[in-house]
Parts: C-alpha cells; sequence; structure tokens
C-alpha cells in the first residue's frame, strides 16, 4: 500500500467577505513519501495557496489536509508541528541578515536543541550543501545561490520528512537556478525528503518526479516526468516541426532522406 505524506480532500480556499475569491476550489491530491513533485500554472492560479495549506500556514475553508496521515485541523499546536516536520524554502531566501550562514540555520532548532547540537547539525548541514567554508559569512557575503544554499540547509535543520520550495530558483541565474535544483534533486534521492516546489520554470518542472498543473483554483492536469530522453522527445514531439512531421506535411528538414523522415516520425507516434 502506497504511504502518502500528503493528501488533500476537496480542500477549499475563500477569500474576502464581499466579492469573494475562491483561491481553491475542491483540490484533490496525494502525494507518496519520496517524491518530488512541482506545482505549475498562471499567475493567480492557487499554487502559492495551495503551498500554504499543505503547510499549515494557512487554514483551509473547507476540506481537509492531511501531514503523514494526521489531520492539521485537529493539531492544537501548529508552531511545532511546523517547526518539526516541515522545512521551507521561498523565492527571497528569508535569511537573517545579521546572523552567519550557521547561525541561520540554528534558528530552527532554538528552543528544544542544546547549542552543541545545533553547532554539530548546522556544520553537517553546511558541508550537505557545500558551503562549509562560508559558516562565518554574512548573507550579504554570499551569492544569491549560496544564498538559496543557505536556505534549503535551514529547512532540513529539524529532518522534515516534507520541504515545501517556492520558486527557490526565481531569483536566481540560470546556472545558480541549476545548481540549487540539482541539490534538492540529491537531497531526495539520497535521504528521502519529499519535495514539493512551485514553479513557473519547465526546465526545474523537467528535474521532478511529477507535475501538477493548476488553473483558476483546481488541478487541471497531471504529468509524470519521464527520462530526459522522453521529455525531449515529447517537447519535439509539440513543436512545430513535430507537429507537421505527424501529419505528413513538413518538407523542411531536407538535410533529412525521406525514409530517416519516416523513422522519426515513427519514433514520436510512440511518444506517450
Amino acid at each position: 500500500m502506497t504511504e502518502y505524506i500528503i493528501e488533500t480532500r476537496d480542500l477549499v480556499k475563500v477569500y474576502g467577505d464581499g466579492a469573494q475569491v475562491r483561491a481553491l476550489d475542491g483540490v484533490d491530491i496525494q502525494i507518496a513519501s519520496g517524491e518530488f513533485v512541482a506545482v505549475m500554472g498562471p499567475s493567480g492560479s492557487g499554487k502559492s495557496t495551495l503551498l500554504n495549506m499543505l503547510g499549515a500556514l494557512d487554514r483551509p475553508t473547507e476540506g481537509q489536509v492531511l501531514v503523514n496521515g494526521q489531520d492539521l485541523s485537529t493539531v492544537r499546536d501548529l508552531d511545532t508541528f511546523r517547526a518539526r516536520t516541515v522545512g521551507f524554502v521561498f523565492q527571497l531566501h528569508n535569511l537573517i541578515p545579521t546572523l552567519t550562514a550557521r547561525e541561520n540555520i540554528e534558528v530552527p532548532m532554538m528552543g528544544h536543541a542544546r547549542r552543541g547540537q545545533r553547532r554539530q547539525r548546522s556544520r553537517e548541514l553546511l558541508e550537505l550543501v557545500g558551503l562549509q567554508d562560508r559558516m562565518n559569512h554574512l548573507p550579504n557575503q554570499l551569492s544569491g545561490g549560496q544564498r538559496q544554499r543557505v536556505a534549503i540547509a535551514r529547512s532540513l535543520a529539524n529532518e522534515p520528512a516534507l520541504v515545501l520550495a517556492d520558486e527557490p530558483t526565481g531569483n536566481l541565474d540560470s546556472h545558480s537556478g541549476a545548481e540549487v535544483i540539482a541539490l534538492m534533486q540529491h537531497l531526495n534521492h539520497e535521504f528521502g525528503t519529499t519535495f514539493i516546489t512551485v514553479t513557473h520554470d519547465l526546465a526545474v518542472a523537467r528535474q521532478t518526479d511529477r507535475v501538477l498543473v493548476m488553473q483558476d483554483g483546481r488541478i487541471v492536469h497531471v504529468h509524470d516526468v519521464g527520462s530526459p530522453y522522453e521529455e525531449d522527445l515529447k517537447a519535439f514531439r509539440d513543436s512545430g516541426v513535430g507537429q507537421a512531421l505527424l501529419s505528413g506535411e513538413d518538407a523542411s528538414l531536407t538535410c533529412l532522406e525521406p525514409e530517416e523522415r519516416e523513422m522519426l516520425r515513427r519514433v514520436l507516434i510512440g511518444v506517450e
């Protein structure tokens, strides 16, 4: 039987008293432990609202959110629950500017871990994200990608089973963004940490296991991500040239012999 770390049942979130906005409109999802899931959709589709519900940062108007089988509506101390169960990574890393990288990572552990334990854990996490030599640097002494890696390390401070990331590469250049996603992939594969990330970047989504596409507060499509080769084939199939090949109307690939074009067409036909 599949073990779900996240389940939502007919999840609804309505904002406003007068002209109401239905940010979530009957969302049902199931996410297995150890998955890496992307949530995509246009602005205003409900992506960040969904993440807030999953992380117990906001309460639903109707429906249920279950994390590790526990209905969040029954949790009395949500602050403690969040600290011990869920890690957060935001587009703006939200590091405390007057604290060093090590001290920022220690913040979530304060109140339930001794100073020596916090020091040891922060050192381990900085080594894990490749920043052990930046331990005593302030955020303004780090690059954007390095700050986001510190934020990821901080999200793991209490060894959560689930990490929620809201546009974690949104403020980064393509190289730094790729490094951050590669780090998240490594943590997902190496430690089985479940990651759910909101993103507008298709290149980021293609690095995950599954993509949930939202529109108008609903999940309108679920896409299982294949291998990079399969994803490239799908992208080519859906391109103008690929569609022309499939229809037999393409005359632009003059570098290919007719039999080569026919072989490529057959490959594209076989792409699910």
